[in-house]
């Protein structure tokens, strides 16, 4: 079992390059190396508070959601589909009461057009 250190590397990895972020680029934007980075993502340095916080701020949420992020992923299947619905994600919680509205409702219309048959199919 992965320990907790190794599991925050993992969620900050996947924000990271969900974010198309170098560990060079979030490095400087928390005052830290790339190598660092590494580090914390290889779950060989436990990431300090200040630093989680910084990492939070980057990320657009908590220290104490990466935590129970970290925590809680028992197994995760990092792919190119989950990091765009992650990326996704991230957007909507972004939006506004009212845009959060407005992007159920155009996604439930995107539903709609899939469900319809084809013109000429019955």
């Amino acid at each position: 079992m992965s320990s907790l250190n190794e599991r925050i590397g993992e969620v900050i990895k996947r924000k990271r390059t969900r974010d198309r972020l170098t560990q060079s680029d979030l490095g400087s934007r928390i005052g830290v190396s790339g190598s660092y980075v590494s580090s914390i993502e290889a779950g060989t340095t436990g990431v300090r508070v200040t630093e989680l916080e910084g990492l939070a701020a980057v990320f657009r949420t908590t220290a104490i959601d990466l935590i129970n992020e970290a925590a809680g992923k028992d197994a995760y299947n990092f792919s190119s589909s989950n990091r765009d619905r992650d990326a996704f994600l991230t957007l909507y919680d972004s939006l506004s009461a009212e845009h959060k509205k407005q992007a159920r409702l155009f996604l439930m219309f995107l539903r709609e057009l899939e469900l319809r048959p084809a013109e000429g199919e019955s």
